[in-house]
């Protein structure tokens, strides 16, 4: 078990890594002024392989909550970010700088195999598996259906893969707006974090599904704080 800051030695450096630091005290700062990421204490992580964290993708904010998230339990990680986000020149240099990994449909797999470079690197990488983001009323028990990448990626570098749930974050940052809300009241994004799951097969739609009814578990726990 890994509480604040005891991941780091896990992970090696990514060549983006001062940058990437910097982004994540800069989520810091951008969410006390919006909402708050509550986290858990401590979260299981295997020290014998890989891991990829993956996570539901109902808003925006989630970028900036998966960054509080690497940053609290110190895992240096390369993300997963859809392709579009990188044609606005200032965001794409962001994403670009911090060592994000763009996916579109149509790379040849281009964007996986960064991704399996990269944890086979003995990096963390994190992904939404979703591909996009789901609002709810396309949601089933909090998510949308995954894209098989994820679970060819596991494969390929045997990695773990770590499931995230993010809980309101599309309160804090509603779909369709520029910008997150300010803080009026209590914008509170609830993450609750699962076991190290384990793809033992290539059957990589069920190994997929398997993780979104997961991570729609964490999801909904998290929903049932209020």
């Amino acid at each position: 078990m890994f509480g604040r800051g005891e991941a780091k030695a896990l992970f090696s450096e990514t060549g983006f890594d001062k940058r990437y630091w910097a982004s994540i005290r800069g989520s810091r700062a951008l969410s006390r002024l919006s909402s708050r990421v509550a986290l858990p204490t401590h979260i299981e992580l295997p020290t014998d392989r890989p891991v990829m964290l993956a996570a539901n993708h109902s808003s925006l904010y989630d970028l900036l909550a998966a960054l509080i998230v690497l940053g609290h339990y110190g895992i240096n990680a390369r993300i997963g970010v859809n392709a579009r986000f990188f044609s606005n020149p200032a965001g794409g240099a962001f994403l670009r700088g911090i060592g994000c990994i763009p996916f579109s449909k149509g790379d040849g797999g281009a964007a996986e195999n960064q991704m399996v470079d990269a944890l086979i690197a003995r990096q963390s990488a994190a992904i939404m598996p979703e591909g996009r983001i789901t609002r709810p009323e396309d949601q089933v028990n909090g998510t949308g259906p995954a894209r098989p990448g994820v679970s060819r990626i596991a494969r390929r570098a045997n990695a773990a893969v770590l499931p995230i749930g993010f809980a309101f974050a599309n309160e804090a940052w509603t779909p369709g707006t520029p910008l997150p809300k300010p803080r009026m009241g209590r914008h509170e994004v609830i993450t609750t974090i699962g076991a190290p799951m384990y793809f033992e097969t290539d059957d990589h739609i069920d190994n997929a599904n398997q993780l979104m009814e997961t991570i729609g578990g964490l999801v909904m726990q998290g929903r049932a704080t209020r």
